[in-house]
């Protein structure tokens, strides 16, 4: 197992495929100073460049995943503020960086809620692909108490939730439990133990074909929007890929022998 440590905020562990990203900031409940925002940004550049990444866990450690901006810490450098808002040459900011970044590293990413998910931090898990919730936790867009709006990319990450519901919360800053999270879509699954959960899901998606995972992800992503006809011919192109080659069969292989597959990689 390797370990890496971005500016003392976010920790980062890979073991077996498996990529660990943790909020490191526990007495303030992981709330978003400078130094978190440096280092999550950190940490995604670094998940880019692992070789044999198939799958990623992200979470908090402490009572909560993040209550979001630490305003208090943020407004203390007021003269960093405009970089917030500067977008770079794809067009994103660093605050939209902090959503959209974990898509960048090519493989599912699983998040893990609980205690306080609030406003920044929402937005940080809707970036990810699957978001386990614990029953009790609490989730918020609360930027409307300071005077603003949500702008970590939630016009991207959330445009499978509907519109209704965000404006409610985007309007109000209410806050939701797990389970409410779940119906209203903010939230994939409820769990115990969200992070035990979620590095179930990350080790499962690493035992299979990475291909066929990739090409899953692709297919996902690629076709909202398109027409039926654009949708049968992407699932068709993606399948072609995948039917007959290396890892298809020895994924059929492992399943008739009855043994784990081996898939050699690299990735």
């Amino acid at each position: 197992m390797t370990q890496q440590v971005f500016h003392e905020r976010v920790t980062l562990t890979f073991q077996d495929h498996v990529a660990e990203v943790a909020l490191a900031r526990p007495r303030e409940h992981n709330g978003l100073d400078w130094e978190m925002i440096d280092a999550l940004l950190a940490a995604q550049q670094r998940l880019r460049e692992l070789d044999g990444l198939r799958a990623v866990v992200l979470k908090g450690e402490g009572e909560s995943f993040c209550a979001g901006l630490d305003m208090a810490a943020i407004m203390s450098c007021p003269e960093r503020l405009p970089s917030l808002l500067a977008a770079d040459e794809q067009g994103i900011n660093p605050v939209q960086r902090l959503a959209l970044g974990w898509r960048d590293a090519g493989v599912p990413v699983i998040a893990a809620l609980h205690g306080h998910v609030y406003g920044g931090g929402l937005q940080i898990a809707l970036g990810a692909d699957i978001r386990v919730v614990h029953r009790e936790a609490r989730l918020a867009l609360l930027e409307i108490v300071w005077g603003i709006i949500p702008d970590m990319a939630i016009s991207v990450t959330g445009e499978n939730i509907r519109r209704d519901v965000l404006r409610e919360l985007a309007w109000t800053g209410r806050k939701v439990n797990g389970q409410e999270a779940v119906a209203l879509g903010l939230a994939t699954r409820l769990a115990d133990d969200p992070q035990g959960t979620a590095r179930d899901i990350a080790t499962a998606v690493a035992a299979r074909s990475p291909k066929a995972v990739a090409a899953a992800r692709e297919l996902l992503a690629r076709t909202p929007g398109m027409s039926e006809r654009e949708c049968l011919a992407q699932e068709a192109s993606l399948q072609r890929g995948l039917l007959g080659g290396e890892e298809q069969l020895e994924a059929v292989a492992a399943r008739m022998a009855g043994r784990k597959p081996r898939f050699a990689g690299p990735y």
